[in-house]
């Protein structure tokens, strides 16, 4: 079973963000812009049709891989993906119940969700998207977790909302892919880190020695679908890393244990060929697809990368 008709109807223009009463405006580039609306049209489609938790892909067991034609609403072993995703990514930072967690760019507050019932730790997410935050505040508070988890508005690539020293750890999932600045990212991340303190992430990434014309012809297109601002490479990340004090323990992919994310995608894909109704061919419908289309093939070329790493404030 695909996305329906009226799922489509979020990705429409007629759609508003919900506005937070309590959150200043923070300085945006135009870049940002596009970022919030992007995540204002598409957060309910993933919501209904990826997860009502998490927004990033997932880690596979053997056996969990989906059927042919499986989405990912249908996949039993998905959402078992998704919290092996985050297990797997902040293994690293040996995150303890007295710890202050910051999920950096937190979607709808899965990650943050599960750290806080698993680790028994305070969180804090912060994001550029208030009609996320809305979402996530008002899971907080249905949860019974309003004493352990909160959100604050943010714009990671301008500035982190913490003193300086104050945080045990940071979080970051498939997140700064859209930051317009990594490299000031990476410097707040620096800077409000306790000395020991570690940043545990994951991001869509280029391979070191992708040819010019093909990033070009994959990435580059992507990019603009996505509204992502470039991606790095491993080489460019650990680099920017290292720029800003911290210091890189470990550089890992997932062991092919990722890979049935694409299977999904190209099921959703798939499915969504299939529809047959007036919405196919309005102008969301079809970025919608170019969307999916472009991502499944630049990773099936092997020219998209999911990697995960790990840095400490010495």
């Amino acid at each position: 079973m695909g996305i329906s008709a009226d799922e489509l109807l979020y990705c429409d223009d007629k759609q508003d963000a919900p506005t937070l009463n309590d959150t200043p405006e923070i300085p945006l580039s135009e870049h940002e812009r596009s970022v919030i609306t992007h995540y204002d049209k598409m957060t309910r489609v993933f919501y209904l049709q990826w997860s009502s938790e998490h927004f990033h892909f997932g880690v596979f067991k053997p056996g969990e891989r989906p059927r042919h034609n499986e989405t990912p609403k249908e996949s039993d072993g998905h959402a078992r993906a998704l919290e092996r995703m985050v297990e797997v990514i902040v293994a690293p930072a040996g995150i303890e119940g007295h710890h202050h967690v910051v999920d950096a760019g937190c979607g709808v507050g899965g990650t943050a969700f599960h750290l806080g019932r698993t680790r028994d730790c305070k969180v804090t997410g912060v994001n550029l998207s208030k009609t996320q935050l809305e979402i996530a505040r008002s899971k907080a508070v249905n949860a019974g977790l309003g004493d352990r988890i909160d959100f604050k508005y943010a714009n990671c690539s301008r500035s982190l909302p913490f003193a300086d020293g104050s945080v045990d750890v940071v979080v970051n999932i498939e997140s700064a892919r859209h930051y317009s600045d990594r490299r000031t990212f990476l410097q707040e991340v620096y800077r409000i880190l306790k000395p020991g303190g570690r940043i545990v992430a994951s991001d869509w990434m280029v391979r070191d020695t992708i040819p010019d014309s093909q990033h070009k012809r994959y990435i580059q297109p992507l990019c603009e679908d996505w509204m992502l601002y470039n991606l790095e490479s491993q080489s460019s990340y650990t680099r920017l890393l290292q720029e800003a004090g911290l210091e890189v323990i470990e550089f890992e992919g997932f062991n092919g244990m990722e890979y049935d994310n694409l299977h999904l995608l190209t099921n959703t894909y798939q499915s969504l060929g299939l529809l047959r109704t007036g919405y196919t061919k309005s102008p969301a419908f079809v970025k919608l697809m170019a969307q999916l289309e472009r991502v499944c093939v630049a990773w099936r070329h092997s020219y998209l990368d999911i990697r995960r790493y790990c840095a400490v404030k010495s």
